[in-house]
């Protein structure tokens, strides 16, 4: 199931007088997307496996509403998995930083082969799959990231699951973003202050939970003074 976002606007308005609509959607838009952003609390399973593509290193991008929700990004990687040959995703790809990679396989970025041996980001930040495979795998890999909805209308909606464990923090970044503007009808540095630091101590608990769930990122990068 899901919830509108306009959902979040009655008790904001209540808390802005005369906030003008454009002004509260387009902060509406501006904080939820931080929000994800930042917490990283909406890990998402593909809905497809993806095909491993001959002759490149490159990992397939997922299409918005078909492998992932519509109005959606990935901000990263999370853990990838390879199906061997059965009907199911069994084998988890190992993540490498870019030194373990040249130490490990000295040609990782010209070997051909015929499983993948490990996963990390190419020069673009963009993830890649190591070695590169001679022929297509089709669906032959199961994804998990970290995503980000993109809202253009307050109609746009979230997972109800996600929407009610978050919706006071995304009110309080809202509200300490608006409140903090100086000079308007709506006005007040001392609840923008106390409001920010709700906000922020928000995002610290959705990271820690979203850790504590899936566990710690896999893809701490540490290569080539990047």
């Amino acid at each position: 199931m899901t919830v509108a976002i306009e959902t979040l606007l009655p008790e904001l308005r209540v808390k802005l007088p005369g906030i003008p609509v454009p002004i509260l959607n387009a902060t509406l838009y501006r904080v939820l997307r931080q929000f994800f952003w930042n917490s990283e609390a909406w890990k998402y399973t593909y809905d497809n496996g993806l095909d491993w593509t001959a002759n490149t290193l490159a990992l397939p991008s997922p299409t918005p509403g078909t492998d992932i929700p519509a109005k959606t990004v990935v901000k990263r990687v999370d853990t990838i998995l390879y199906d061997a040959g059965g009907d199911s995703w069994d084998t988890e790809v190992p993540f490498k930083t870019r030194d373990e990679l040249d130490r490990m396989l000295p040609d990782w970025n010209t070997d051909v082969g015929s499983s993948p041996v490990a996963w990390s980001h190419g020069n673009n930040g963009a993830a890649i799959i190591v070695p590169q495979v001679a022929t297509t795998v089709d669906t032959a890999l199961l994804i998990r990231a970290v995503i980000a909805p993109v809202f253009t209308a307050i109609s746009d909606t979230l997972p109800d699951f996600l929407y009610y464990e978050y919706e006071e923090t995304m009110k309080a970044g809202i509200l300490a973003q608006l409140m903090a503007q100086p000079g308007k009808d709506w006005s007040d540095a001392q609840s923008a202050v106390f409001y920010a630091n709700a906000y922020d101590a928000g995002v610290k608990g959705a990271k820690s939970r979203a850790e504590a769930d899936f566990g710690q990122p896999k893809d701490t990068m540490a290569y080539g003074g990047i």
